[in-house]
């Protein structure tokens, strides 16, 4: 289900068990899906957008600096600013560490400059330094008693940003992956849209199955997605299917129905999630945190 994939997860695996030297920061593209990954793979069952101008749209690289910025200074000097770059991207200087706080985002950007919204501090920044960008802000660690009551998050917290006005229909987008190319390449993360959290549920044996699932908060015509992932529990058995998005139906304020008929009880994990329909002519943008990429 949503998250890191087996190959970022292999990756990582291998670095912190002192198998690979520290994986390159890679350059990332963001990439839409009408249907969403069905493993961990990340490749399995997945439909991305395809025709009609789609593209991915980068939201992560690195940049070099070909200027010095002195301590106290705000503006960053390139010989060329790259087009992703954008206001609202979390900045950090992979080279000198301490050269730009944590929080830092761009304010602004020319052809040759990035203005920061802190300035330069310690002893600055280099004129060679490696600078990342990202259109995600630095994870919220998860909070809580474990298990956390809080997953773990990253969003889109300073950043908007927008594809390609689609020449043709693109159909209806349920979910977003990171690639680390422009087009094929290797997904290392993907989630549905929607900020929502998971949900634990129990579902009854019937026709169709009961789903309870304390304060849910849905309303009727929701559209839902369910796993039993996360906690590792058995989906009750159906004459029918789980995959997919499901619509909610039948609400009370513990109880819903999502139109799978059930032969078994069972239980798993459930969570709302927004679907975009791109018809002909429309330009999709994702205003700031708008986008989640979940611990959990």
């Amino acid at each position: 289900m949503a998250g890191l994939t087996d190959f970022a997860s292999a990756e990582y695996l291998n670095y912190v068990t002192g198998q690979l030297v520290t994986p390159a920061l890679p350059a990332i593209w963001m990439g839409l899906f009408t249907t969403a990954p069905t493993s961990d793979s990340g490749v399995t069952g997945a439909v991305e957008v395809s025709g009609g101008a789609y593209a991915r749209v980068q939201i992560a690289g690195t940049a070099t600096t070909n200027g010095t910025t002195a301590s106290g200074n705000p503006t960053l000097h390139f010989a060329s600013t790259p087009t992703w770059i954008v206001a609202g991207m979390s900045i950090r200087d992979v080279t000198t560490a301490a050269s730009i706080s944590a929080a830092t985002t761009v304010l602004s950007t020319t052809g040759t400059t990035v203005t920061m919204s802190a300035n330069a501090a310690g002893a600055g920044v280099g004129g060679t330094d490696v600078i990342c960008f990202s259109a995600f802000a630095p994870p919220i660690a998860s909070s809580g008693a474990e298990p956390a009551t809080i997953s773990g998050f990253s969003q889109n917290t300073n950043t908007s940003f927008s594809f390609v006005q689609s020449t043709a229909s693109w159909g209806t987008v349920v979910a977003f992956g990171l690639f680390d190319a422009v087009t094929s390449g290797n997904l290392r993360w993907w989630d549905f849209l929607g900020n929502f959290a998971w949900k634990p549920f129990s579902c009854s044996s019937a026709s169709p199955g009961t789903l309870t699932a304390p304060a849910h908060g849905y309303s009727n015509g929701d559209p839902v997605v369910v796993t039993a992932k996360f906690d590792g529990t058995t989906l009750p058995t159906t004459g029918g299917s789980w995959a997919g998005a499901l619509t909610v139906a039948g609400v009370s304020a513990d109880t819903f129905t999502a139109g799978v008929n059930t032969t078994s009880v069972g239980s798993g994990m459930v969570r709302k999630i927004l679907q975009q329909s791109v018809p002909i002519n429309i330009t999709v943008t994702f205003g700031t945190s708008s986008l989640t990429l979940s611990l959990a």
